[in-house]
């Protein structure tokens, strides 16, 4: 394997061999010690069994902690062709970090690992493991930082960086700050720019070609590397230098994560200029949500009530955000001031539905009869955010006087919003009754999905055991997100009885799901056999109905063999790198007029493709790759939203991924980014359990805009699927994006 990390920045090049061709220098054969003929025997049976060989042979190799049995597990790297078992073999490179001889090819072959590996999976295991090697480990993360590598990668290796650095390691993380793009080309051009542009215009003039040269890569500057350098040298910058990084990046959504870093510090300073700059902030409804929202968190912090009257005002504007609005309630309500609750009382029941849902949430409170009263008119207000707000405040008080009217109202509404809440909030005030859950009960074998599973769900809160038989016929069910709730919470009973059903029912399972019931089998017995439903049987009739229920306590110890067992496969289909394990996938794509821009040129006066071909061209290597059995959807997206198949992911049975790539191929840059509205087209096929989306750019048409809003409606949407979202972004680092994977468990990647 070719090294990414240049000459230049690595001392030892000249000492030691790249990664991928490194040699023993002392060949085992030769040696004659007892160690010796231990670590001949156990590279033998990596020879002979391959990817079938315990990882216990790579651990009992690695603690020899020598040259010799460092050169053989890279020996066996290349042998292996899982990443489970090349992992095993990356984590283990750590114990030669302090090992003289052997820690500079074992980093170096993690650096390269981290750099240039095919497998996202195995690139973050190298850069983790580069990250515990305190010892040498810290030189190496350097250099990826400045090597030609994915951004991800980059940005992780310096958080790494700065756990382990110290002082010395200051000016070069002011430099990484202070790094431009313009800086970064002068760099790949060794410093030669202006005389290179000097030299093209003398060659225009003349005619004369250019000289051929070696492609240059440039290390570009990310936002986030930026951001996590600013966070190294905070405690060293003065409050001019912060109040300069807020005035340069404040206002843009790209570089929101720098101006936000040195916002936060100046306010833990209690710095003035934090109450200035949050002043300015606050008024401006141009500005993120999020952003106003933590100025207002520095507003109420320094001037306390006196803010109220202020923050009141700019709660009740049209145009003020709801994660603005939320925050100001909570914040005034938090302060619990008598004053603040006198100007805050007026309010309720007055103005439109958002002004309205704002008083009773900065009201919870108080808890005064007269205000609960006056807060259950709400119940049958016909604002949805003023039902909801006003159904949560009164479940918070269990005020038993509102349970008539929001049972009439649990008949009367068709807004799903609103039943779920009206759902959880008598769930709270009945408080576990009985009575009430029979009710439930009943609830959870109804049509509606949605009212269906958030019946379940509070069922499976409540853990009542007599409600185990009803888990058991979900169980079955033709819904896959109803199967998911019954699966979890007859896994909260923790009883050997109920293994056989869910055995049983993992033989129809495929895709995500048997990789749910595989995993909730192993956390209940600690067998190790994965999503495969065959082995699962087998073991459950010669020995399962026996077995016993492992404490909780060793589930977590667990669950990074989970994890490992997991990758055991050596190939699989992937999205930009990540694995898709689904049967039931969405592919919801960005082709909006912008996705005909160049992606990030890699080399010097070159620009990359066009990211709507960087896509298409993934895209269909992930098709031509799922499982024969998968079922899957394509939903791109501009000003509106359309589909490959407009009946969901089922009718994909009887289509050919031929039809698909064909469509994938026709695909083209054109309108706005309605990025609401592909999610949105994706929640409503009920079939769907893992979505996959793409976008090179902020939401700017549909019914919802605002970055933090389409985060809480996915929310919303989510609350009874459980459905998975990765997400990709390109071109531009979208936190939009960012939130949706870490919300619903799924992966996030960067491509510039």
């Amino acid at each position: 394997m070719k090294s990414l990390l240049r000459a230049p920045a690595l001392w030892f090049c000249a000492l030691v061999p790249a990664a991928g061709v490194v040699t023993a220098t002392v060949p085992v054969h030769a040696a004659s010690s007892a160690d010796d003929e231990t670590l001949r025997d156990l590279e033998a049976r990596i020879e002979g069994q391959r990817d079938d060989v315990d990882p216990e042979v790579v651990a009992r190799i690695a603690e020899m902690g020598t040259r010799e049995a460092m050169e053989v597990l890279l020996r066996a790297y290349d042998q292996f062709g899982s990443i489970y078992m090349r992992r095993a073999v990356l984590v283990r490179l750590a114990q030669f970090d302090e090992v003289d001889d052997a820690y500079e090819p074992a980093l170096e072959h993690l650096a390269n690992i981290a750099t240039q590996g095919r497998s996202r999976d195995l690139r973050v295991a190298a850069i983790e493991t580069l990250g515990r090697c305190r010892e040498h480990g810290k030189t190496f993360l350097g250099l990826i930082v400045e090597a030609p590598a994915a951004d991800e990668i980059r940005e992780r290796a310096l958080e790494l960086h700065v756990r382990l650095g110290g002082e010395e390691d200051l000016a070069w993380y002011r430099k990484i700050y202070d790094r431009t793009s313009r800086q970064a080309i002068d760099e790949a051009n060794g410093g030669q720019a202006k005389d290179e542009k000097k030299r093209r215009r003398k060659r225009k003039k003349k005619d004369e070609e250019p000289p051929p040269e070696q492609k240059k890569e440039i290390v570009w500057p990310t936002i986030q590397l930026k951001a996590i350098a600013l966070g190294a040298i905070m405690p060293t910058m003065e409050e001019g230098d912060l109040a300069r990084a807020v005035d340069r990046y404040l206002g843009n959504s790209q570089t929101a994560p720098i101006a936000r870093t040195a916002f936060q510090e100046l306010a833990r300073r209690g710095s003035k200029r934090a109450l200035d700059f949050a002043d300015a902030l606050i008024s401006r409804p141009d500005f993120r949500g999020t952003d106003r929202a933590l100025a207002a968190q520095v507003i109420v912090k320094e001037r306390g009530g006196a803010a109220a009257k202020e923050l009141i005002d700019i709660a009740k504007k049209p145009t003020t955000q709801a994660v603005l609005r939320n925050e100001i309630a909570a914040l005034l309500s938090g302060l619990e001031d008598e004053k603040v609750d006198k100007l805050l009382l007026k309010l309720v029941g007055k103005g439109k539905g958002a002004q309205k849902a704002f008083a009773i949430r900065a009201t919870s409170h108080i808890r005064d009869d007269k205000l609960t009263k006056k807060i259950r008119k709400g119940i049958r207000d016909k604002d949805p955010l003023v039902a909801i707000a006003t159904i949560d405040a009164l479940a918070a008080r269990k005020d038993r006087d509102s349970i008539e009217d929001l049972e009439k109202l649990l008949k009367k509404t068709k807004d799903e919003d609103v039943r779920k809440a009206v759902l959880r909030g008598l769930s709270f005030i009945y408080d576990g009754e009985n009575a009430w859950v029979e009710r439930l009960k009943e609830y959870g074998v109804h049509e509606d999905l949605d009212l269906r599973n958030a019946a379940l769900n509070e069922i499976r809160r409540l853990g009542r055991r007599n409600t185990v038989d009803l888990f058991r016929e979900r169980l079955s069910h033709p819904d896959w997100s109803t199967r998911l709730i019954a699966l979890h919470a007859l896994e909260d009973q923790r009883d050997v009885a109920l293994l056989g059903p869910i055995v049983e029912q993992m033989q129809s399972e495929s895709g995500r799901m048997s990789i749910e019931f595989g995993d909730t089998l192993f956390r209940l017995t600690g067998e190790p056999f994965g999503d495969s439903a065959a082995v699962w049987k087998r073991w459950y009739d010669s020995e399962g109905k026996d077995a016993k229920i492992i404490d909780e306590s060793e589930v977590e110890s667990l669950l990074a063999m989970a994890e490992e067992r997991r990758l055991k496969a050596v190939s699989g289909a992937e999205f930009f790198g990540i694995r898709i394990e689904s049967h039931r996938v969405a592919f919801v794509i960005d082709v909006s007029g912008s996705m005909q821009e160049p992606t990030r040129g890699r080399y010097v006066n070159e620009p990359g493709k066009p990211r709507i071909e960087v896509a298409k061209a993934e895209l269909s290597k992930a098709i031509e790759a799922l499982e024969e059995n998968a079922l899957f959807n394509i939903l791109p997206f501009s000003a509106g939203v359309e589909m490959w198949i407009p009946d969901g992911v089922e009718a994909s049975k009887e289509s050919t991924r031929e039809e698909a790539l064909e469509y994938v191929g026709r695909l083209g840059p054109f309108g706005g980014t309605n990025l609401f509205g592909g999610l949105e087209a994706a929640f409503e096929d009920q079939d769907v359990d893992t979505i996959f989306v793409l976008s090179d750019g902020e939401p700017s048409v549909g019914d919802i805009i605002d970055p933090q809003l389409i985060r809480e409606a996915v929310e919303e949407m989510n609350a009874t699927r459980n459905v998975v979202i990765h997400a990709v972004s390109v071109g531009l680092d979208l936190e939009i994006l960012r939130w949706l994977a870490e919300d619903t468990g799924g992966t996030y990647v960067g491509i510039p």
